[in-house]
C-alpha cells in the first residue's frame, strides 16, 4: 500500500512527516508529498492525518 494526499483536504499541520518513522513525507511547492521510494506502507500517516487526507491504496505494480 502507498499513501495518496488529497492536497484539498490537508490542512498543513505536519504531522503526518512528523510521524512518519521513515520520514520519507517532505513538504514540496508547498505541499506534502510521500517519497515512495522510501515509503514502507506502514499509513502512519494516514492515521496521524486529523483530517482524513491521506489514504492508503494499493499499489500497483
Amino acid at each position: 500500500f502507498v499513501p495518496v494526499v488529497d492536497h484539498k483536504a490537508c490542512i498543513k499541520c505536519s504531522l503526518c512527516a512528523i510521524y512518519c518513522p521513515e520520514g520519507c513525507i517532505h513538504l514540496v511547492d508547498g505541499q506534502f508529498v510521500p517519497d515512495l521510494d522510501y515509503c514502507k506502507g506502514c499509513s502512519v500517516c494516514a492515521n496521524e492525518c486529523p483530517r482524513m487526507a491521506i489514504t492508503m491504496v494499493l499499489e500497483e505494480k
